[in-house]
């Protein structure tokens, strides 16, 4: 249902913008799917702009929100748009690289990825490296029962690799989506104890 001439995804905190940023609803269906709580340690791997971040909060508290990126571009990005989300006291940023993170183990309690599609960000060569890495040290942080939701166009390469990590993941749900032209998958992935 559309109240207004402009789309669902649209947001007033919108800043600024950037090649392959997520869309604000498909970000806050993925926010929902972690199931937030206050006391979650968040970590959104793979930031970007900020979207999945700023969705997760509007959803409601959470005592910590850790948005990662190892692209500066991306990273002044997303601290625009959680500046103009009036969230900046409520959101860490930092240039951290999502498959090698300077936290504790089981220290986060929800994690979020937009991983690169392989379009316009990375490549599909980059994404085999990419993602196991991802999947390894979200594994790590993660504490038991924590929520991993992912989305990614490469299913074929994700669903490969967490296949190889069923130790680690008990795969949820897969929800397929198509999203202006582009067929993606949210993943839920639950981190065994």
């Amino acid at each position: 249902v559309r109240l207004s001439p402009r789309p669902l995804s649209a947001r007033p905190w919108r800043a600024r913008d950037m090649p392959g940023a997520l869309n604000a609803t498909v970000a806050r269906v993925m926010a929902r799917l972690s199931r937030p709580k206050p006391d979650d340690s968040f970590l959104n791997g793979a930031c970007g702009s900020g979207t999945i971040l700023i969705e997760r909060l509007a959803e409601g508290p959470a005592r910590s929100a850790i948005g990662a990126d190892t692209d500066p571009a991306a990273l002044e990005c997303a601290r625009a748009n959680v500046e103009a989300a009036g969230l900046s006291r409520r959101v860490r940023l930092e240039g951290w690289d999502a498959g090698d993170l300077p936290l504790p183990d089981r220290s986060i309690s929800a994690l979020c990825a937009d991983l690169p599609f392989g379009h316009l960000v990375g490549s599909h060569a980059e994404n085999e490296r990419l993602y196991p890495r991802v999947l390894r040290e979200g594994a790590r942080v993660a504490r038991p029962g924590a929520r991993f939701v992912v989305i990614t166009s490469e299913a074929r390469l994700f669903e490969r690799v967490a296949a190889a990590q069923v130790n680690r993941w008990t795969a949820e749900r897969s929800i397929p989506m198509d999203l202006d032209g582009t067929r993606l998958r949210i993943y839920v992935l639950v981190r065994k104890a």
